[in-house]
């Protein structure tokens, strides 16, 4: 019983928890903008299982204290249920943190000049709807550039080892949509209308309020920008052969969001399956009553024993139960000895006087 009631207060801690964690998977637009809808799917889920773990947390101490056997299997069922669900989509959260692409060959076609993956390599990392789905959350910080919270992000993200989201000075144009899954709230509608969108000249990317770079200096002409919608002064360097994008590092950012969740969603499943096992044990348990008898407790409880407190000793004796008077005033025993001769009659055998001696014990008493 102290170990249910201490586990209830952790589990009800831990049912917060996986509350919040439904609410944030369901909410936070990186996760939405980068792997889609499948996670309003997962915060739905896990609020709900919170909900149903935390109604099993009273049900549960209810049976115990009472040994009632129908709320045991009750809480071990749906027990179950929670446990199996959050293994379950603490398993499939975890597979979204796991690169499609090493990152030896991301950190590679990253560069403006690659020099260990083909062309065919790089373009299959360029194109595949993961990359995509990062490219939106790219976007959406870029659109809001003008909060100094988004920029910052940003500027964090490209440090000194890249610039932009993909190679500087090698656009390549992609006009096909994001996946549908994918939100697109809070992004600018011109860059949500295709993955790659490239300026008038080879290689250059779109012109942007922060970077325009000429590709013919002396004529005048704009090519647009060298650097992938990139912020900060980095903009304004030069390209270099190893010259990086960020793409690699935006899907860092956003794993790391969820990483942590999938470790904790693992532990609170297993503190359900330590309340299965509590709940199965218990049932199996024989019940207090079916050990010690109740020797008409219903009429026991009307009686006042401060009245003969530490007047008489209860010695068992093999078979027999010898009662041996401590006071003068043995009379304040025979209520409760009548209780016992009215309740087991003739089994009990006749009592006489205040000094009571030794009488033979029922089938009851022995046990």
């Amino acid at each position: 019983k102290l170990i249910v009631l201490i586990l209830s207060y952790v589990k009800l801690v831990f049912t917060l928890y996986v509350f919040g964690a439904g609410i944030f998977l369901s909410s936070s637009l990186d996760l939405l903008h980068s792997f889609g809808s499948i996670f309003i799917h997962f915060g739905l889920s896990l609020i709900f299982l919170a909900l149903l773990s935390g109604g099993l947390i009273y049900p549960l101490k209810f049976g115990v204290d009472r040994h009632n056997r129908f709320l045991l299997a009750f809480v071990f069922l749906f027990d179950t249920i929670v446990f199996i669900n959050l293994i379950v989509i603490a398993t499939q959260i975890n597979s979204y943190t796991v690169p499609t692409f090493s990152k030896i060959l991301q950190a590679d076609c990253l560069r403006n000049t690659p020099q260990s993956f083909s062309s065919d390599e790089c373009s299959a990392f360029y194109n595949s709807d993961r990359t995509a789905g990062f490219r939106l959350a790219w976007e959406y910080y870029f659109t809001a550039r003008s909060d100094k919270t988004k920029n910052q992000v940003l500027a964090q993200l490209q440090g000194a080892a890249c610039c932009g989201f993909f190679p500087p000075m090698k656009c390549v144009p992609n006009g096909n949509a994001f996946p549908a899954q994918n939100s697109l709230v809070g992004i600018d509608s011109t860059l949500a209308s295709a993955r790659v969108i490239c300026g008038q000249y080879p290689n250059y990317y779109t012109q942007q309020s922060n970077c325009v770079d000429y590709y013919n200096l002396v004529q005048q002409t704009i090519g647009g920008c060298q650097f992938d919608l990139g912020v900060g002064f980095c903009v304004s360097s030069n390209v270099m052969a190893e010259s990086n994008g960020c793409a690699s590092a935006m899907e860092d950012y956003v794993v790391a969001k969820i990483t942590p969740h999938v470790t904790v969603l693992i532990a609170v499943s297993f503190l359900n399956l330590f309340c299965m096992i509590i709940s199965c044990c218990m049932w199996w348990k024989r019940k207090e009553t079916d050990i010690f008898p109740e020797f008409g407790a219903e009429k026991l409880q009307s009686l006042r024993y401060s009245s003969v407190k530490y007047q008489f000793e209860v010695m068992p004796r093999r078979n027999r139960m010898r009662v041996t008077k401590k006071c003068r005033n043995a009379t304040s025993l025979l209520p409760s000895v009548s209780v016992l001769h009215s309740k087991y009659g003739s089994q009990v055998g006749s009592l006489s006087g205040p000094d009571l001696g030794v009488y033979k014990s029922t089938r009851d008493m022995q046990s």
